[in-house]
């Protein structure tokens, strides 16, 4: 039963009805989940509306709304994935425009292909192995190792301490193209939102593991069933790799952790 540990009941409001306050404009139509308890509960609700809309994608905001919502519009600024030049702008509705000309940031659902056309222009030409040992494995003190964070999602995403979460419905064909609708990364230590594309890229296509949350600091990763042993092994010496300075044995215990698991976190920022 969905509920917090208050004891208040789960409040679904569409976004028709109420839209969120964020820093930039939402493109994607979705809803807000007031009272999730756990993270196992935002598991749970992203399973049921991801199976409501077989043709989309459903990304849910995972820890610290205010702070993801605040990178994601300066990150989508910074790295011009709102730039309309080139883009055909005459299927627009008049929302789009203020006294015939164009608002100059997107704002309507209308305008999420351009944003989505942006993103994968910017990313072109980047591969994994370009975005490997951007961060490190752990920032001294943080805790933040892939380790300890998988080891207790509660302690990492704080799910039940959030006001709200959202669940934002995606017109795209993969996951990983999700990230247009919640690009993130704007520090110059962090995945920026094309690096954190390719990584998710890379696990939908290799681990199936499909791109469900953006953070202030985490990506969440699902699968449609557990990983078996041989591919936690795979995964775990690949993420080893992937941040810089993980010790001796991180893979060895990642593949444990793993193993018969459908769910993986990961930190994409530098703390």
């Amino acid at each position: 039963m969905f509920g917090s540990p208050r004891g208040q009941p789960l409040k679904l409001v569409p976004f028709t009805q109420a839209k969120p306050r964020t820093f930039g404009p939402l493109l994607c139509d979705g809803l807000s989940a007031r009272n999730l308890g756990s993270f196992a509960e935002l598991l749970a609700l992203h399973a049921r509306l991801q199976a409501e809309h077989p043709g989309q994608r459903v990304l849910a905001s995972l820890d610290d709304l205010g702070q993801a919502s605040y990178t994601s519009g300066h990150a989508t600024d910074h790295h011009g994935l709102d730039d309309i030049e080139g883009h055909d702008l005459s299927g627009l509705g008049a929302e789009a425009f203020e006294n015939g000309e164009h608002r100059g940031y997107l704002s309507t659902p209308a305008e999420f292909p351009i944003r989505l056309a942006n993103l994968l222009e910017r990313a072109r030409g980047i591969r994994p192995e370009h975005v490997a040992g951007v961060l490190d494995w752990e920032t001294s003190g943080d805790g933040n190792d892939l380790v300890t964070i998988n080891q207790d999602p509660e302690a990492a995403l704080r799910i039940a301490q959030e006001k709200e979460v959202l669940f934002q419905v995606v017109p795209v064909g993969t996951a990983a193209q999700a990230v247009a609708a919640f690009p993130n990364g704007y520090f110059s230590a962090d995945l920026d939102p094309m690096q954190t594309y390719v990584l998710a890229r890379r696990l939908e296509d290799e681990y199936d593991l499909s791109l469900f949350g953006i953070g202030a600091r985490m990506l969440g990763f699902r699968r449609p069933a557990a990983l078996p042993q041989e591919r936690a092994r795979a995964l775990g010496e690949e993420l080893a790799a992937f941040y810089a300075g993980a010790p001796p044995k991180a893979a060895e215990a990642l593949a444990r952790l793993l193993t018969g698991r459908d769910w993986l976190l990961l930190r994409y920022t530098e703390s």
